[in-house]
């Protein structure tokens, strides 16, 4: 990944950025955070460098920088794996058709700062890049964060704390150097240590491997809403009441089922008009049953390879594969469609 020497131009930064970002008061940071509040970058900067290793400081974090600035993907370019993005790498990811909003951040560590125990929103994939810096992961796998819950809503802040667990929930712990990319699938849950004072680029995003995670965590979500509001549903109409859950669901899991009805729709459109046809699975209905079965993985390996003229050390995808990736998107986005809106007529 290429990217500018950030950590060389820390004085350039404060000469000429003013601007607020979000802050964290605490060394450890989390997304439900009470004890967010703003910060002018120089201040943040300078605050670091009067500090230095002090566990007092805090994270400043989420900084919508690339929205912010005005800036796109110029500013740093993306290894070809990451370009399949739903949110943030489209011709409609800075116009009013974005309706989930903008999922590219820089997050300014201190060291000893660090994130708590979570998964990441709307169970979506993730990428973090250090620009400098040195971090310390924890990873836990899907299920087992088990291990680490307190109620029905909350875990642990920190697994530190009960290392006794750790070898059956089958933690994985890696450091994470200058330069490197470390992607999160979705429903990994994990905790995220700066070992020296740190500055990372971060992407949640969404694509035709993990849309369907996504549909399956708003289900869920809606009908937790459903059991929650069963002794008062009948006070509302069918519209207010569909008008309400859907608001909770924004507020909830980020995305609710007209915000991701509308993404789905885009990427069937954007798609059709490059490519005449979809892919079509030879054993299976479903593509969520594909991505399970091994000889059908093994089949799409072997359609693609066979065509593919991909220049993987100039990190140029071929036009054969991008088209095979508009046929597979677009299958994969009209049968998520077509279960959002079986969802939405049969609630109304």
């Amino acid at each position: 990944m290429e990217v500018p020497l950030i950590n060389e131009r820390t004085d350039r930064i404060m000469e000429n950025c003013g601007k607020c970002i979000d802050y964290e008061e605490k060394s450890s940071c989390s997304q439900n955070s009470k004890e967010c509040q703003k910060i002018k970058l120089k201040d943040y900067i300078k605050m670091m460098r009067e500090n230095s290793g002090s566990s007092n400081i805090g994270y400043a974090k989420d900084w919508h920088f690339q929205q912010e600035s005005g800036t796109s993907y110029e500013m740093y370019g993306l290894p070809s794996v990451l370009r399949f993005d739903w949110i943030n790498n489209e011709m409609w990811s800075n116009d009013e058709r974005n309706q989930l909003g903008d999922y590219r951040f820089v997050y300014l560590g201190a060291k000893n700062t660090w994130t708590p125990f979570h998964v990441d929103v709307m169970n979506s994939y993730s990428w973090s890049a250090n620009i400098c810096g040195r971090k310390l992961w924890y990873f836990v796998p899907p299920n087992n964060e088990e291990y680490f819950r307190i109620s029905r809503d909350t875990f642990l802040k920190d697994i530190r704390t009960v290392q006794d667990r750790w070898l059956e929930a089958a933690v994985v712990s890696f450091i994470q150097e200058e330069g490197e990319i470390v992607f999160v699938p979705s429903n990994w849950y994990h905790q995220v240590h700066n070992l020296e004072d740190t500055i990372s680029i971060n992407h949640n995003f969404v694509n035709a491997s993990n849309v369907d995670v996504i549909v399956e965590l708003i289900i869920k979500r809606l009908m937790d809403i459903d059991i929650e509001l069963a002794d008062c549903r009948s006070c509302f109409s069918s519209a207010e009441y569909n008008s309400f859950c859907e608001k909770i669901l924004a507020a909830d899991i980020r995305v609710n089922l007209a915000q991701f009805r509308s993404l789905l729709q885009l990427i069937i459109d954007d798609r059709g008009n490059d490519v005449n046809e979809c892919w079509i699975c030879p054993r299976h209905r479903s593509f969520s049953k594909c991505k399970k079965d091994g000889n059908c993985l093994e089949f799409m390996r072997t359609v693609i390879r066979t065509n593919c003229a991909c220049e993987v050390g100039n990190n140029v995808i071929c036009n054969n594969c991008l088209n095979f990736m508009k046929q597979y998107e677009i299958s994969v986005a009209a049968e998520c469609l077509a279960r959002i809106c079986h969802i939405e007529e049969e609630r109304n």
